[in-house]
């Protein structure tokens, strides 16, 4: 019910000739959000991988950075 409500709306406002164009934008906007989120994922997968080939990198050294003392 309230999808054919805001088809209505959409309607009223931008009228049955600008509707195919409103449609066309929304879809494309979509594409490029689509992949842009799935660039953002492939990006965190990639710094995942190259992480968990820095650390196996180091196995075997010994670290020798200083930690904070939670004395006061």
């Amino acid at each position: 019910m309230e999808i054919i409500i805001i088809v209505a709306v959409v309607l009223l406002i931008f009228g049955p000739s600008k509707l195919p164009q409103l449609g066309e934008g929304v879809g494309k906007m979509l594409r490029g959000f689509r992949k842009e989120m799935k660039a953002v994922e492939e990006d965190k997968a990639a710094e995942a991988a190259k992480a968990i080939d820095a650390d196996a990198d180091r196995e075997g050294e010994i670290d020798v950075t200083p930690k904070k003392s939670s004395k006061a």
